[in-house]
């Protein structure tokens, strides 16, 4: 299992949601590029970024080119950059990887637009991944603030697309710190024929643990590493990233 980083960008700085509400938003650092570029010195070999305000339908100029400034930095380091927040239409997906960035997640695309968001997949094999939001297992969408149906049913409906796979993001448990889902995790996990990387309420070591138990190939770390609840170092230990002439080819 890989463990994944995040730095989530609102206003163009670095920050954390509780439970993807926008009202209830905590600042850790100023310059999000440096925060990623830390992640990776700390042996990191992927890092996930979301413009939060592309996400939500309202872009800021300050986070797109904080998002940007992040994606060119990490160009020159072994580490794999995926990249979400807004990506939906063909031409967005293809200018964040002409940008630099190995990965992009559709996530309102995929769940309103299935058509246009298996095109993408198509245009770019193996460079896309699915990004589904639930609630009480209800999909979400525009920067989880719309219903957007049943969430086991796009999961099926995904199957055989050429993704790299689903991050699969428990709203109601993202930034609360109260640990994953684990049994909602397994579902989705049974549901979909493919890597699931799993995102929201990662508070322990523990937590990596069970994920990992669950059959996820990947975790994705945000609030436990800013305020100290999960050392990177040590997750990195337990959960080794793959030697650099392993890892995608850029």
């Amino acid at each position: 299992m890989i463990v994944i980083p995040a730095a989530d960008v609102r206003g163009g700085r670095c920050v954390r949601l509780l439970r993807g509400d926008y009202l209830h938003e905590t600042v850790y650092a100023e310059e999000p590029a440096q925060v990623a570029l830390e992640f990776v010195r700390q042996g990191a070999e992927r890092v996930h970024l979301v413009d939060l305000d592309a996400a939500r339908g309202v872009p800021d100029v300050l986070s797109r080119d904080a998002v940007r400034a992040a994606v060119r930095a990490l160009r020159d380091t072994d580490a794999t950059v995926e990249l979400g927040g807004g990506v939906r239409s063909p031409a967005a997906a293809s200018a964040w990887l002409d940008l630099g960035a190995d990965l992009v997640v559709l996530g309102s695309l995929a769940v309103r637009c299935p058509e246009m968001a298996a095109q993408i997949c198509r245009a770019h094999p193996g460079r896309v991944l699915l990004g589904l939001d639930v609630r009480d297992g209800v999909a979400q969408a525009q920067g989880w603030t719309e219903a957007a149906g049943e969430a086991l049913s796009h999961l099926r409906s995904w199957a055989g697309w050429p993704a790299a796979g689903v991050v699969l993001t428990n709203v109601a448990r993202d930034g609360a710190l109260t640990g994953p889902d684990v049994e909602g995790l397994e579902a989705c996990i049974a549901a979909y024929e493919g890597p699931v990387i799993a995102s929201g309420g990662v508070a322990s070591i523990e937590d990596l643990i069970a994920i990992a138990d669950a059959g996820a190939t990947g975790a994705i770390v945000g609030r436990a590493l800013y305020e100290g609840r999960v050392d990177l170092n040590e997750a990195l230990r337990l959960f080794p990233a793959r030697p650099a002439a392993q890892r995608q080819q850029r």
